[in-house]
């Protein structure tokens, strides 16, 4: 090889070294390049669709490529979450989901994917605490009144439950372990036919998101009896949490994120994380939220990870302590 040779080998490689860095975004710099896909593991008309329309309606006019929203309900949010995991690792398909994805980890049940290894996390969208509602002629006005009621009829009482795999069954059997007391579980597919059913007086207990919960009781249609969070709910000040009434540590709350295939660029992951973010500032988008109760708490790729794998830590003692199975078995 001759000097001209050699000298423009290295010439080459040293410009390949320079260049490969800055190669990197160029997966970013052309997404997206078609429609995204959002799928959401519920059917239309929740909280999640709210969300995912929210933010569709942003990136669709960011990024100039129309965001479709894909409504795939069943098995407590699994067929949503397989779907996306066996997706192109592109980041046109995104799946919108809740704390399901990490109780379903936490039942250890045999699942198509790996809730943590086959997903990139891309943000946490929002959080929503939970709030026990009664209806006016269960008499309680208090968490300890109710506990003092259930105990001197213990199996009367009756709770509207969302399914065994749904943190408003298990945030009650958690209760119900540490309160020692009984209760009739009264399963429903939809929190829609059973907050009716609670409204109506057919069932005395439920849990509800928050902001929802407010509004019915300050309507006098539900009694508030305690919000799930550590503190206080913004929007219903004048309710205690469950610490604050006898159960310090007891806490739960609701929550939606956005995740991707596993495998997505990490460039494409933070430019979705970036829109995600920007939309969950603008006040347009959390008068939307707020509207659903739910509260714009915008994360992190790292920060979401992280949170997911401590409530899988954390469903996986409630569901030890209770002893809840998942749905079907």
């Amino acid at each position: 090889m001759d000097m001209l040779t050699r000298a423009l080998s290295g010439a080459l490689i040293a410009l390949a070294v320079v260049i490969a860095p800055l190669g990197r975004p160029a997966m970013a710099q052309g997404f997206p390049s078609k429609p995204i896909r959002i799928v959401i593991p519920f059917g239309p008309g929740g909280g999640t669709e709210v969300v995912a329309r929210s933010l569709g309606d942003q990136m669709t006019k960011t990024f100039g490529q129309p965001v479709v929203v894909e409504n795939r309900p069943g098995g407590n949010s699994v067929i949503a979450s397989e779907i996306v995991a066996k997706a192109a690792p592109d980041g046109h398909t995104l799946l919108m989901t809740t704390d399901f994805h990490a109780i379903n980890a936490a039942f250890g049940i045999p699942l198509p994917y790996d809730s943590l290894k086959d997903f990139a996390f891309v943000a946490q969208l929002t959080t929503s605490p939970l709030m026990l509602v009664a209806h006016p002629s269960t008499g309680a006005t208090t968490l300890s009144e109710l506990i003092e009621a259930a105990r001197a009829n213990p199996g009367r009482l009756s709770f509207a439950s969302l399914g065994s795999s749904s943190p408003h069954h298990l945030g009650f059997e958690w209760f119900k372990q540490l309160a020692g007391v009984k209760m009739i579980d009264v399963p429903y597919k939809g929190g829609g036919q059973a907050a009716a059913d609670v409204l109506g007086g057919q069932v005395n207990l439920m849990f509800i998101v928050a902001g929802n919960g407010i509004r019915q009781a300050r309507a006098g249609k539900f009694v508030a009896i305690a919000v799930t969070s550590d503190r206080r709910a913004a929007v219903a000040p004048e309710v205690p949490t469950f610490a604050e009434s006898g159960f310090p540590g007891y806490s739960l709350v609701n929550w939606y994120a956005m995740l991707a295939p596993a495998g997505t660029p990490r460039d494409v992951v933070l430019k979705l994380n970036a829109e995600i973010v920007r939309s969950l500032h603008l006040p347009a988008v959390i008068e939307r939220l707020n509207g659903a109760g739910l509260d714009a708490s915008p994360s992190s790729p790292e920060e979401l990870e992280a949170h997911v794998r401590r409530e899988i830590d954390k469903y996986r003692r409630i569901i030890a302590l209770t002893g809840a199975r998942p749905e079907g078995r």
